[in-house]
């Protein structure tokens, strides 16, 4: 996934620029391209999860396609 400036939507980063980096030069803060959906059941049955269960799910989401998966 790329990441933008909030005042630059126009010029892309990637994950180990965004977290080298910190913040945008322009002073912005970074934000993902696109926000994944989390599918329905994973609402629906979110109490049965732990916290590090939920983070793990949701960072996936973002983490993923720049690093690996590490199979539980």
């Amino acid at each position: 996934m790329r990441f933008y400036s909030t005042k630059d939507k126009d010029k892309l980063f990637t994950l180990s620029e965004a977290v080298l980096k910190g913040l945008p030069a322009d002073n912005g803060l970074f934000m993902p391209e696109r926000i994944p959906l989390l599918p329905e059941a994973f609402w629906k049955n979110i109490s049965d999860y732990s916290f590090a269960e939920i983070a793990d799910t949701v960072a996936s989401l973002y983490l993923s396609e720049d690093m690996p998966v590490e199979i539980h």
